[in-house]
């Protein structure tokens, strides 16, 4: 278990089913946002959609909070932005 992470990191392909990446909480919390949407299944996790999912869900969240500020009454519904296929 010691070596797992340095076994992925040097490429060892004889031990490629022990392979262990440390990623934090981060992964947990990506998987949780896609679950139940198409990037629920990893073969549709294209780094395009990926990323244009993410810089689209903060816009949309930054605007959200900005309207907020301002003193409209925002339903709290903007703020839950799911990924979804975009071009």
């Amino acid at each position: 278990l010691g070596m797992s992470s340095r076994w992925a990191i040097n490429g060892h392909t004889d031990r490629r089913l022990d392979y262990q990446i440390w990623c934090g909480p981060a992964m947990g919390a990506f998987n949780a946002w896609t679950a139940g949407s198409f990037l629920a299944e990893p073969a549709n996790r294209t780094v395009a959609q990926v990323a244009k999912n993410l810089l689209e869900g903060a816009a949309v969240l930054t605007r959200a909070h900005q309207f907020r500020t301002y003193g409209v009454d925002v339903p709290i519904q903007a703020f839950d932005f799911r990924p979804r296929r975009l071009v």
